[in-house]
């Protein structure tokens, strides 16, 4: 009887020391989240000059380009950026978000079909635009909570035009096309 009462207290101290770790954890861990960091920014959609881009679909589509849903992720109006440098933080969201992925119909190399997402961050103005496309340039896209800086570093574009700023991105084999319609989203008329 006396050893069944050592070991019940033996089991609730040890409960009493595991959930104190816990809570110091979690103390720890919303204190360090909360340091960081952090700008949001709400951005409007713009039909109109959205509607000039029209040009750059029906480019696309006469190059054998098609929208591809599986190319871009659903963000539920929004998208992170993270500067690695500075622990920065910056939350895109809002109606102004549009993210594009285009797939072509020919094959390259007798293997590949090349692709590519477009980011489209609509700003108030020309100058906010180009502000945050400093800010993107040296920043990375987060793509999941669980990122770590370094992983996104693959073959983009970030270009503004008018308040738009553009971020064209994929895989390392596809930087031509990469570079190719940025040019063709740079020289539109807007």
């Amino acid at each position: 009887m006396k050893r069944r009462k050592i070991l019940f207290f033996q089991c609730i101290f040890f409960l009493i020391i595991l959930l104190i770790i816990i809570f110091y954890y979690f103390f720890q861990l919303n204190n360090r989240t909360s340091s960081v960091p952090y700008t949001e920014l709400t951005l409007k959609f713009d039909p109109v000059e959205f509607g000039k881009l029209d040009a750059f679909f029906k480019r696309l589509n006469q190059d054998g380009f098609n929208q591809d849903e599986r190319l871009y992720f659903e963000r539920s109006g929004s998208v992170r950026f993270s500067d690695c440098n500075s622990n920065q933080y910056y939350q895109f969201n809002g109606s102004g978000i549009k993210w594009y992925g285009f797939k072509s119909n020919t094959r390259i190399y007798n293997k590949y079909y090349p692709s590519f997402s477009v980011l489209i961050l609509t700003f108030d103005s020309t100058i906010e635009a180009e502000k945050y496309k400093k800010i993107i340039e040296k920043s990375e896209l987060q793509l999941n909570p669980g990122y770590h800086c370094g992983v996104n570093k693959g073959p983009h574009a970030i270009i503004t035009k008018g308040h738009f700023v553009y971020y064209i991105s994929s895989a390392n084999i596809f930087l031509d096309y990469v570079v190719k319609y940025a040019k063709v989203l740079q020289d539109l008329p807007m």
